[in-house]
């Protein structure tokens, strides 16, 4: 039986707006490893505008869609992004699994409440390739090893909740974010996720909320890191000098 009934007296009046920024964790999550670089503008100097999901194979794009959009102003946002010639944006994903609706669990498993159902595992002989449930609560959870209100298994409240990590995202906020997901119970909902509780659930169109977008795929070279950019100059003087002592 669906429990939309009971989703607002699980999830609470959980309305954050735009929560004190985090920093980057070491060790926290996979995102030092998962998530690379990528430079769209060809300025190293101002940092990387996107970053590669090399598990989920697409592209975040460090550019959050300030709070106050209703889904269908998120979505043509996102579509409509052109970043130094890089389009096909668009709002994350959240397949809605099971009967149709919110499945809500405070203990995980499901497509609704907290510690959703994120991808599939590892491919198998029977399974060409992994599913993603939802790249949000991938992100959140996996990607940045962020913890949920509620803990995994009990469904009760637990410490070191909420978005204590947001890697080398730049303006990521707790708080709402759309998905571009409809509900489909709902003619006029779509699925979201709030990365400051950690829950996923679903609103109506006209309310306000966040937007990332991502892009399938990879879009540019990596950004190279420190000692290798320093390789790359010092290379480049001794052409240089090279080419001088001919010169005379």
């Amino acid at each position: 039986m669906k429990k939309t009934f009971k989703t607002a007296a699980l999830l609470g009046a959980m309305t954050l707006v735009g929560g004190a920024q985090a920093a980057g964790v070491s060790g926290q999550g996979s995102w030092q490893s998962t998530l690379l670089a990528r430079d769209l503008d060809g300025n190293l100097a101002n940092g990387p505008e996107a970053f590669y999901d090399t598990t989920l194979q697409i592209t975040w794009l460090d550019k959050v869609k300030q709070y106050g959009d209703s889904w269908d102003n998120a979505k043509t946002w996102a579509a409509g992004l052109n970043v130094n010639g890089v389009t096909g944006w668009r709002l994350p994903t959240i397949m809605d699994t099971g009967t149709a609706g919110c499945d809500l669990s405070g203990a995980g498993g499901t497509d609704c409440g907290y510690n959703v159902q994120t991808k599939s595992g590892a491919p198998t002989q029977y399974e060409s390739g992994q599913t993603v449930y939802s790249e949000m609560a991938h992100l959140f959870y996996v990607t940045l090893g962020n913890k949920g209100y509620r803990a995994p298994g009990t469904g009760y409240a637990q410490d070191g909740w909420g978005l204590t990590n947001t890697g080398n995202f730049q303006n990521l906020k707790a708080s709402h974010y759309w998905s571009g997901t409809g509900y489909a119970p709902y003619q006029n909902s779509a699925w979201r996720f709030n990365t400051h509780y950690g829950n996923q659930d679903f609103d109506v169109y006209f309310m306000s909320a966040y937007a990332l977008a991502v892009r399938p795929g990879d879009v540019a070279a990596t950004v190279p890191e420190p000692e290798t950019y320093a390789l790359m100059l010092l290379g480049l003087g001794a052409v240089l000098v090279a080419r001088r002592r001919r010169a005379l």
